[in-house]
């Protein structure tokens, strides 16, 4: 039976890693395409010798892996370098992602969930069954993201205008998740949801 593919996604602070996280303890087999993005750019991984073919040795460093905090601040204000990195890596994570998704070791539910940040910016939720957002309210979002980052609020909002809104992902899903804050609320919202998707998709 071909495993089901459940999409997580949401602004930055929305609570999406809490939600996979709750998805684990369910018992769901639970990737990240974060972590994706790095293992992409490790020494000896094509995207890691294309980075290396655009840049040079600047994006380097000590240990011989890829300074990833310096090719950030290159690109953040350089939009036609971003959109070259973009160009490379992007179609490297969609392609680690799916290879990791279809080799998945499922025990006794037969789901994978990835947490994917930018699934509706790529057109990524064509490559799953399931797509939730999680939502929360803006002011909680910019104070999230001011705490986590050690950033100003003002800073926080920025990062937040530049991601798609929440109200575009929330259209766009087919499930919404809102986070007010609380975890166990949270957790409960999840595994109602849970119940949903069992009976209509892992049901036999």
């Amino acid at each position: 039976m071909k495993n089901l593919r459940i999409a997580v996604t949401g602004s930055a602070g929305s609570g999406k890693s809490l939600v996979c996280q709750r998805f684990k303890e369910i018992g769901m087999v639970t990737l990240d395409c974060d972590i994706i993005a790095r293992q992409i750019v490790e020494p000896g991984m094509p995207g890691f010798e294309k980075i290396i073919e655009l840049f040079g040795q600047e994006v380097v460093g000590k240990q011989g892996t890829l300074d990833r905090a310096k090719l950030r601040n290159i690109i953040v204000n350089d939009s036609l370098l971003r959109q070259k990195v973009e160009d490379i890596l992007h179609p490297q994570i969609i392609k680690e992602m799916i290879f990791q998704i279809e080799n998945a070791e499922v025990e006794d539910k037969n789901a994978v969930v990835v947490e994917v940040p930018l699934l509706f910016e790529l057109g990524m939720e064509k490559q799953f069954d399931v797509t939730i957002a999680v939502t929360a309210q803006d002011m909680d979002l910019i104070k999230r993201i001011s705490d986590r980052d050690n950033v100003a609020k003002k800073d926080a909002r920025k990062i937040l205008d530049l991601q798609m809104s929440q109200e575009d992902k929330m259209t766009r899903a087919d499930y919404v998740i809102f986070n007010k804050g609380s975890r166990s609320e949270l957790f409960d919202s999840v595994d109602n949801l849970f119940n949903k998707i069992q009976k209509e998709f892992l049901t036999t």
